[in-house]
């Protein structure tokens, strides 16, 4: 588990809360410590040395795909691993990730944060790159009720899975709107730079364990704007 995290204002001034504000809540290194989706992945692969083998003879032909973009390669890679397996067998798989596995990764203090705003009757959604069973298996485990979601999105193609929508950066936007009517957010919590489409338009920002560089270029994209906390392991 996570430890405890401490707070530390960057700007003081922060808006009052009223109930029925949009939360968003990123998930990978926010909700959880690490890269769900990729971690799952690693461990799907290690159980299967024989789709291991695959994976490692397409490499050369994924590398030149990530210089260009990296959704393709990680949807070719997907393809590999989960070539001829069939999508319940798939999910099954992932579901028991999520109960057996990823509990072990949550971070103890945002699921607090995220408990409070359900609390003060908030609408609180979670917009990820990894995959909404993941986080719903997670939410389940905690005991948690139903959350809206917006994630990677995967499609069966031929005899594998690929990536239909890959949730990242103005996607999440984007999937926010379409999914659930969403154009305005007041409140974003997430740990990384990537999510600056959805940092632009926020009312107040919690960025969780950031890195230097991520915080430098949240406050040069806010400005005096909104106001701004970060969450540091204690």
């Amino acid at each position: 588990m996570l430890a405890a995290m401490s707070d530390v204002e960057l700007n003081p001034t922060r808006p009052s809360e009223t109930s029925g504000q949009v939360v968003v809540f990123d998930f990978d290194g926010t909700l959880v410590s690490r890269d769900s989706f990729l971690d799952f992945m690693v461990s799907y692969c290690v159980r299967r040395p024989l789709r291991l083998l695959f994976v490692v003879a397409l490499l050369p032909l994924a590398l030149p795909l990530a210089l260009r973009s990296l959704a393709p390669a990680a949807s070719l890679l997907l393809w590999a691993i989960t070539v001829g397996t069939s999508t319940r067998s798939f999910a099954s798989a992932v579901s028991r990730y999520a109960k057996e596995t990823l509990p072990s990764y949550a971070n103890d203090a945002i699921f607090l944060e995220l408990t409070r705003h359900l609390e003060r009757g908030n609408r609180v959604v979670i917009a990820t790159g990894s995959l909404p069973l993941l986080v719903r298996g997670l939410l389940r485990a905690r005991q948690l009720g139903p959350i809206p979601i917006v994630g990677t999105r995967l499609r069966r193609r031929g005899c594998g899975l690929t990536t239909e929508t890959h949730c990242t950066g103005s996607t999440k936007v984007r999937e926010l709107h379409r999914k659930l009517g969403i154009r305005e957010w007041w409140t974003v919590y997430t740990n990384s730079f990537a999510d600056r489409s959805l940092l632009r338009s926020a009312r107040d920002i919690i960025l969780v364990d950031p890195s230097e560089r991520t915080v430098r270029c949240t406050r040069r994209l806010v400005g005096g704007g909104a106001p701004l906390r970060v969450m540091r392991r204690g």
